[in-house]
């Protein structure tokens, strides 16, 4: 069975970002793999506001078609990715704002144009993305806080449900598995957001896994369990929205440590009946943002570079499998 039909059977998504690129140089192979072995799409970078709304009465929109074009053909959900980011991926005329008035104005023009543009297209958007810091537990300095507050998240919230109350709201964080007072201070934030009732679908869980270049190592089963469970026991959905893993450059073995960690992660998710979604950063490591930034040698997805299952694969589907083993039928 392919990953696809396990999810299904386990009454989950498995997801997979993609960039434009694939679509544009034409990879057969890695588009075959997409829609054969996911039901989720998220963009990696074609919906983000630097490329798809560069200057305030220009959008690009031919990335983001393509992509729910593919989508649609191929019976996949749509992930939106991502509105509101205070690190990075945001054009100027946002970042260099200096009027509370003005920038609210900016954002609702955003939401209104692009959620009308998706027209229901887009199941779900991460409408605020790592509000934190990314390895500190503290709020991540950005214009969004300088002038609309410390409480700027409820206020995106309020407003992107204003303007189309049927696609679900969610806010994704990274390395709240591995940082404890980084987790424990967005969990608050999210209880907060909770209890006075705000317009919060899910939380997402980036879950990438840096290791052997990047401390801290991968969390345990049992932490990511408890992170995951962190957020359902709100009563939010939560979904893995970025996962990959690094592999060793050298060791022999490294293919086979890589699997482990995949699959034990990605069970002591899917343990936790809210978690809904597994999302990979990519399909094949043909095509990763991990060359760019750790070299060519680190293997970071479940297929090689020539689109061939790796140890990971198993080890994932073995996890969906469980899963499905644990749904009820009928």
């Amino acid at each position: 069975m392919s990953l696809r039909e396990l999810a299904a059977a386990g009454g989950v998504r498995v997801g997979a970002a993609v960039s434009e690129t694939v679509f544009d140089i034409g990879d057969e192979a890695y588009c075959s793999l997409l829609a054969g072995e996911f039901n989720s799409l998220t963009a990696e970078r074609a919906m983000k506001w630097m490329w798809i709304h560069p200057e305030p009465h220009r959008w690009e929109w031919a990335a983001n078609d393509g992509l729910i074009q593919f989508a649609e053909a191929h019976g996949m959900q749509v992930r939106g990715h991502t509105v509101v980011w205070p690190h990075w991926g945001t054009p100027p005329y946002i970042t260099d704002c200096d009027d509370a008035a003005a920038l609210r104005r900016h954002l609702v023009e955003h939401l209104e144009v692009l959620f009308a543009h998706w027209g229901g297209s887009v199941a779900r958007v991460d409408v605020v993305n790592e509000p934190l810091h990314w390895l500190e537990g503290r709020p991540a300095d950005s214009v969004w806080r300088s002038l609309l507050g410390d409480d700027y998240m409820a206020e995106v919230l309020t407003l992107a449900h204003d303007v189309d109350p049927n696609i679900e709201l969610w806010i994704n964080e990274t390395h709240n598995d591995v940082v404890p007072e980084k987790h424990e201070l967005f969990a608050q934030m999210v209880a907060d957001l909770v209890e006075r009732d705000l317009p919060l679908h899910g939380i997402g869980v980036q879950g990438h896994q840096l290791y052997p270049d990047f401390s801290p190592a991968p969390p345990t089963p049992e932490r990511f369990h408890q992170v995951v469970n962190t957020y359902a026991d709100m009563g939010l959905e939560v979904a893995v929205t970025e996962m990959d893993v690094l592999a060793h450059p050298t060791d022999s073995d490294r293919l086979d440590v890589q699997a482990r960690i995949y699959g034990e992660l990605v069970d002591a998710a899917l343990s936790v009946e809210a978690c809904r979604e597994i999302t990979f950063w990519g399909v094949s490591d043909a095509h990763s943002w991990v060359d760019e930034h750790f070299g060519p040698d680190r293997a970071p997805l479940l297929f090689d570079r020539e689109g061939q299952p790796k140890p990971a694969y198993d080890a994932v589907a073995a996890a969906f499998a469980s899963r499905a083993r644990r749904t009820p039928t009928g």
